[in-house]
């Protein structure tokens, strides 16, 4: 359960938004302990989140305080999806630049945008599109194999190096370990998770795709992180993935550690109900990086 206290300084909003929330719009009806004070739970907090993003980016409280949170998460997904008119001319600039085999202007386009930007705000307004549009425009056959590696790699190179520069290995700050099971080659979910967690000050351990589970048992019992962050991308997740998953899970050097998962394949499991007990879906960029806020108060 959080304070008011707690939810405003996770939320920004401040608690008497918060009280005129509740009191005009429902928004949510949080418990009350013995003298009266306000106690909200996980579901309360993860709904005012939403609601303060989307406010924040123009929507009328009046019109978003009756949506459940399902909702919201589509409404956000979508406004985040519309690209200003900075961002268009930042993906083109990208698109001239790799179409040219300057990847040189892609990397100074990439580290001037993520110098001026914090760590949230780039991954979700800047990166994840770019990404997307590479992407598109590689299944469409407008850029080469060569091209989109070149890409890759640019990217790549420049994340971790930006979680190595963003903070420094302490015994006193929560580890993450970041990792995809066999059969999962697909790494740019990690690298952002790592990048979000690296700015917020967590120690990050990053092992990359295509691991057995108990390889990245026996390091999470080196590393002792307070989280393992799992990547599954292909939907449905591949029969030996899902083997190295659970292999992972009852393994005795994890059984104290909590594991987080993201992706199209988690989001599939959890579908079919067949995500295992111990594991915590994460549902998106936003979502993770609340979730990185409510542990460092648990710590």
């Amino acid at each position: 359960m959080y304070s008011i206290k707690a939810v405003s300084s996770l939320t920004g909003l401040g608690p008497e938004t918060l009280r005129a929330w509740e009191r005009r719009y429902e928004t949510v009806i949080p418990a009350r302990d013995s003298n009266g004070r306000r106690n909200y739970s996980q579901q309360d907090l993860e709904k005012l989140t939403l609601l303060a993003n989307l406010t924040g980016q123009g929507h009328a409280i009046s019109k978003v305080s009756s949506m459940d949170t399902e909702q919201l998460h589509k409404l956000l997904a979508q406004s985040n999806a519309a690209p200003t008119s900075d961002q268009t001319v930042f993906l083109e600039q990208i698109v001239d630049a790799l179409m040219q085999y300057r990847i040189d202007l892609c990397e100074q386009l990439l580290k001037r945008a993520l110098i001026a930007h914090e760590p949230l705000v780039y991954v979700r307004d800047i990166l994840s599109p770019t990404l997307n549009e590479i992407g598109r425009l590689w299944h469409e056959d407008k850029l080469s194999i060569a091209q989109e590696h070149m890409f890759s790699a640019c990217v790549t190179r420049i994340i971790l190096s930006m979680v190595n520069n963003l903070y420094t290995l302490s015994h006193n700050r929560p580890g993450m370990l970041f990792a995809a099971p066999s059969a999962e080659r697909h790494e740019f979910g990690l690298l952002i998770a790592s990048l979000l967690a690296a700015g917020q000050q967590y120690n990050c351990y990053y092992l990359g795709a295509d691991l057995p589970g108990k390889n990245i048992a026996e390091a999470a019992r080196h590393l002792k992180p307070a989280v393992i962050v799992i990547s599954l991308i292909n939907t449905p997740p591949d029969a030996e993935t899902v083997n190295q998953l659970y292999a992972l899970i009852h393994s005795t050097d994890t059984a104290k550690i909590k594991l987080w998962l993201g992706g199209g394949g988690a989001h599939y499991l959890q579908e079919k109900e067949s995500l295992p007990d111990r594991c915590e879906l994460i549902t998106d960029i936003d979502h993770f990086n609340l979730k990185l806020e409510q542990l460092k108060m648990l710590k």
